[in-house]
């Protein structure tokens, strides 16, 4: 419970900077919190986990998809620069080796959904690069099962799907008739409160819902569309792969001295032993 007043003080200060800050806006109907627990690495799963608070803001004709956190940090660094660096730089001075993971979230994703157009914009920020990509909306394609439990307080009925390289089980609630849900997982008659793939490698659980008070939903543009590099959603996801297989975030976080020193091994490509929600892109190193 105390977590989730934290949320929603964020998000409602976060409301207070996004006048200038969330374009081609419209008025939110309805607004969504989620725990993403994400495994960072298959071979330890219960140890190495992510955990973020997740927003889902829903219009009318688009909805949007975010680290709550993120939404909160990114607002301010419109509304108050010298708020946000003040922030970071307390952070730095302490030595907090995550500085922009304790202050923005791990996940750094955000997800935009234009009904009208059919489209889907996500914008990620990696190898010290803003990354964009526009796609056409691809909805999953469900199957409904006559299981039902209750979650948040709400009947729900379970459905599975194979989407984009895994299989994903949801449960949806009629009782808010929106055809939305966590990340691109969307087209059930009905909110999806709870989803996880099967491996459980990625799990969104619903943990509160707004009706009132919750401003506007659009295009959050933490910078001018012009400093983004737009690319097709396979390179998007590519450039990412390859990213995670190099070292360098270990090299960024030497060089604002918050890390170990760079050695040789740093220059030598890295497993890893997981990958993004989606996996039908290319894998090339």
């Amino acid at each position: 419970m105390k977590r989730l007043i934290y949320i929603f003080f964020l998000l409602a200060s976060a409301t207070l900077f996004a006048r200038d800050f969330i374009r081609n806006a419209e008025p939110a109907i309805l607004e969504v919190h989620y725990t993403r627990t994400e495994v960072y690495d298959t071979l330890f799963r219960d140890s190495l986990q992510y955990k973020d608070e997740m927003m889902l803001r829903i219009g009318k004709n688009k909805s949007m998809f975010c680290n709550s956190k993120r939404f909160f940090q990114d607002s301010l660094l419109i509304a108050n620069p010298d708020a946000y660096w003040g922030m970071m730089y307390a952070e730095m001075d302490k030595g907090n080796p995550n500085v922009f993971a304790t202050l923005d979230g791990h996940h750094k994703s955000f997800l935009y959904k234009d009904y009208s157009a059919n489209q889907v914009i996500e914008d990620d920020f990696f190898d010290m690069t803003p990354w964009r990509y526009r796609e056409e909306w691809e909805k999953p394609d469900w199957e409904i099962t006559g299981e039902t439990k209750n979650v948040l307080g709400y009947e729900c009925y379970r459905a599975e799907t194979d989407y984009r390289g895994r299989k994903w089980i949801a449960w949806f609630t009629p009782e808010f008739p929106v055809q939305e849900g966590p990340w691109k997982l969307c087209g059930l008659p009905g909110l999806i409160l709870e989803a996880y793939d099967s491996a459980r490698n990625y799990v969104f659980e619903g943990c509160g819902l707004m009706q009132k008070g919750i401003g506007d939903v659009g295009i959050c543009m933490k910078r001018k569309n012009d400093d983004y590099i737009e690319v097709t959603r396979d390179k998007f996801f590519n450039n990412w792969w390859k990213y995670k297989h190099s070292n360098f975030g270990a090299k960024i976080r030497a060089a604002f001295g918050v890390g170990p020193t760079p050695t040789p091994e740093d220059d030598k490509p890295r497993k890893i032993n997981y990958d993004k929600e989606e996996t039908d892109y290319p894998h090339n190193l």
